[in-house]
């Protein structure tokens, strides 16, 4: 078991990197602004606000241990180098680890009230749901789109379960643009990172350029890139937000544009991985500008 344990940041780099952290920290540092910004004061931000951080992270770590456990034999037959599927650690040590850190996240919420806890159920039993794909595995592999959408349902009940947890059952238009940009970004995300040059595609593992095709893959993606800034300057409005915070978020767009455009006539899948980053970058870059404009 100790071994095991040594391999542990072997596997978050490969699996769950810090950068990913860091993005789970920024979701609850907008929540926590957004919720800050509706009360009209001044919540501080102190180490149960640390502890909130890590419950989040905790969630999302766990979501990516039933991801493991429900395609471990699938990624042992494509990515048999994996640190998990090499043997370097194993399932039981990841899970005992992910039961551990889920303390926070009772902890958390059991602090912050009963509606936190109700909230937290809530996106709990989703997740758990998730793992066991809906008990309609089968059905939903065949439609891949309507797979990931369901699984990305996830977000926006994370997303709620953190604001619950500061302002209470509150339901208003900045919650809900935040709930629903959550799970279009995500989506953007999601397609982006699937779609792969006819040369780069694998027989056993699914994309959305096998799926839908290559360019309407392609298409679909810089749709919902558009919807997703969409959202975010609808939410900056309602917050009055800086004029060049428009700037920024259209200029991410073009960008993202121009990008994929540039691969539609000549598929590759170096500039594909790099557009994929470009899309992540404009979820980040979107989230950082809330946290920057509710905290002016």
């Amino acid at each position: 078991m100790m071994t095991h344990f040594r391999y542990f940041f072997s596997y978050l780099q490969e699996r769950f990197p810090f950068i990913n952290m860091g993005l789970f920290a920024i979701l609850f540092g907008v929540v926590f602004s957004v919720t800050n910004y509706e009360n009209q004061t001044i919540q501080i931000f102190d180490w149960m606000s640390v502890i909130g951080i890590l419950a989040v992270i905790s969630f999302f770590f766990r979501l990516r241990i039933y991801d493991e456990i429900k395609d471990f034999k699938l990624d042992a037959l494509n990515h048999p180098n994996r640190v998990l599927q090499s043997g370097k650690i194993s399932l039981k040590t990841l899970i005992l680890i992910s039961l551990i850190i889920s303390i926070s996240e009772i902890f958390w919420s059991y602090q912050k009230g009963t509606s936190a806890l109700i909230a937290w159920g809530i996106a709990f039993f989703y997740a758990f749901l998730m793992r066991y794909e809906f008990f309609i595995g089968s059905f939903l592999k065949k439609y891949l789109p309507l797979y990931a959408f369901l699984h990305l349902l996830i977000m926006p009940l994370i997303i709620f379960w953190i604001w619950v947890a500061h302002i209470g059952f509150l339901m208003n238009l900045k919650l809900v643009l935040l709930m629903f940009f959550s799970l279009i970004s995500g989506f953007a995300f999601e397609i982006a990172r699937k779609i792969h040059a006819p040369d780069a595609e694998s027989p056993t593992i699914d994309s959305y350029s096998k799926t839908l095709g290559y360019h309407l893959s392609i298409y679909t993606t810089l749709f919902i890139c558009i919807i997703t800034a969409i959202i975010q300057n609808l939410f900056l409005y309602q917050i009055k937000a800086h004029w060049w915070t428009y700037c920024i978020i259209s200029f991410l767009l073009i960008w993202i544009i121009f990008q994929y455009i540039s691969v539609l006539k000549k598929p590759h899948e170096s500039l594909l991985r790099n557009n994929e980053k470009s899309v992540s970058i404009l979820m980040l870059v979107s989230y950082l500008l809330l946290i920057l404009e509710l905290n002016n």
